[in-house]
């Protein structure tokens, strides 16, 4: 039986992002071999290639994205740099799900493909459910994509796939963004298709995902280095550190606080906060919460719980349907969202949801120069130093990879220098250099007295905040010191 995959001699390159810049070398001469039924584990820092080899393999690069490749590229016995390969041979699951998200239903997502794949409507029913309680979407079957959270997006994008058998799965970090919940179902679903014989790629920063694979090789420079057992490439720690893929918590600054917290006024104070979307879905049920100056608070919660919704009335952009929002002392009803953005810094769990900037160092001056902060330049001239993003200053954001954009949309809240921080997800998609400067930033902003809210499904970040609020269906379940809240909970359903 012939292999799933076959890359020989592969190389692409992006074409130029400007007449004035060179085109972007990101593959050179890689070879790559996947058995039949077999699953792979590619490994590599952000910016390696990881997507881009995803986007090849799966016959949209360049296709659809323009550039150059060379050397042969087999995938499920199709040429697909010569040919499209044939609806259902190959599915995609991207870094980012969202973008491939876009019936008007989950139900309709799931039964998209199949239709595609002309299967009788018995065989689409069965499927459609099948894949809906396989990946726990049963109850959001009505519900709209776009109105799911990040992690029941990516949760509903690889039910469809699974839902069409594909020969070959393609997965860019299938574990981005969910729960531990969401982990153990997606992870469920990806070993019974393998099981059935369906192969399997998965390119990850992820140690939970690379131990799925029967082997796995780093991506560094272009190629690839010899495949090896998953144990055997993730027991080399201080490989994986140098090349930028992890960071040991053993390595972390200290982001205990180091000046005294300010009760008054409070940073954040919610009084009976309620919520419900214009669709009438109720997600906020009367929260109380006080947050003083200079704390590090972790919201946690599964996918779904009201982190992010709650998280976009501290800035603003969503407004109460009943209570009151506070902002240091300040009701924030009525007030524009600039004028919150002097005090409110906010990361967005979706990057490209907040890059719009024609190069990265205009994107980082936007904000200090719209708000007419002073030495707009040296704050911009320092975020891009901390985050090395010195390289890339003169490119546009978009054509960035993922952990990159995240990294730019860091640099930019820090250019501003608000007293008050939400992350939402700030960790999703950083590869270990990026966690690097994520922390030390961080550790520095508490130095500065800065009220830090940090959205994370990783518990261990969450272990070294001053505190943990856990939301349950909008509901408050716990709220107190992280050694006292995180042992009682059952990480399943909160994290």
């Amino acid at each position: 039986m012939p292999p799933a995959i076959v890359a020989t001699g592969l190389s692409f390159c992006y074409p130029p992002p400007s007449p004035a810049l060179p085109a972007q070398q990101v593959l050179d001469g890689l070879d790559l071999q996947v058995g039949e039924g077999e699953a792979c584990a590619i490994l590599g820092a952000s910016g390696s290639g990881k997507s881009t080899l995803c986007h090849l393999l799966a016959g949209l690069a360049p296709r659809y994205t323009g550039g150059h490749s060379a050397g042969r590229l087999v995938v499920a016995g199709c040429e697909v740099q010569q040919a499209p390969p044939p609806v259902g041979a190959i599915g995609v699951l991207f870094q980012d799900a969202a973008t491939q998200l876009f019936n008007t239903t989950v139900e309709n997502e799931v039964a998209w493909g199949l239709e595609a794949l002309a299967l009788p409507p018995v065989t689409i029913g069965e499927r459609v459910m099948q894949a809906l309680q396989r990946f726990g979407l049963l109850h959001l079957r009505y519900r709209p994509p776009w109105a799911l959270s990040g992690g029941e997006q990516k949760r509903l994008a690889l039910a469809a796939l699974w839902a069409m058998r594909p020969q070959v799965l393609i997965l860019d970090e299938p574990l981005g963004g969910l729960d531990p919940r969401g982990c153990i179902e997606v992870l469920a679903a990806l070993r019974a298709l393998k099981a059935q014989g369906t192969t399997l790629l998965a390119a990850t920063l992820r140690p939970q995902t690379a131990r799925l694979a029967d082997h796995a090789a780093l991506l560094a420079e272009g190629r690839l280095t010899s495949a090896t057992t998953p144990e055997a490439l993730l027991a080399e720690e201080a490989r994986l550190y140098h090349a930028g893929i992890y960071f040991p918590p053993a390595r972390w600054p200290g982001l205990r606080p180091q000046r005294p917290l300010s009760a008054d006024p409070p940073a954040v104070a919610l009084r009976q906060l309620r919520f419900r979307y214009p669709d009438g879905h109720a997600v906020l049920h009367g929260l109380d919460l006080t947050i003083p100056q200079g704390q590090f608070v972790a919201l946690i919660g599964a996918n779904g719980a009201g982190k992010s919704t709650l998280a976009r009335h501290l800035n603003g952009l969503l407004r109460p349907t009943a209570g009151e929002v506070r902002i240091l002392g300040q009701k924030i009803a009525g007030q524009a969202v600039g004028t919150i953005a002097r005090q409110v810094g906010f990361l967005f769990q979706r990057p490209e949801q907040q890059l719009f900037g024609a190069t990265v160092r205009e994107e980082l001056a936007y904000g200090p120069r719209r708000l007419q902060l002073p030495d707009a330049d040296a704050r911009v001239a320092r975020a891009l130093r901390h985050f090395e993003l010195e390289a890339v200053a003169a490119l546009p954001p978009a054509i960035l990879s993922y952990g990159t954009q995240r990294s730019v949309t860091l640099a930019a809240l820090a250019a501003l220098e608000t007293p008050l921080l939400v992350l939402d997800e700030p960790t999703v998609g950083l590869d270990g250099a990026g966690w690097q400067q994520l922390l030390l930033w961080l550790a520095e902003r508490r130095a500065a007295g800065v009220t830090l809210i940090c959205i994370t499904h990783e518990l261990a970040l969450a272990a070294v905040a001053d505190r943990v609020i856990a939301l349950h269906e909008g509901r408050l379940l716990a709220d107190g010191d992280p050694a006292e809240v995180l042992p009682r909970l059952d990480p399943e359903v909160v994290a």
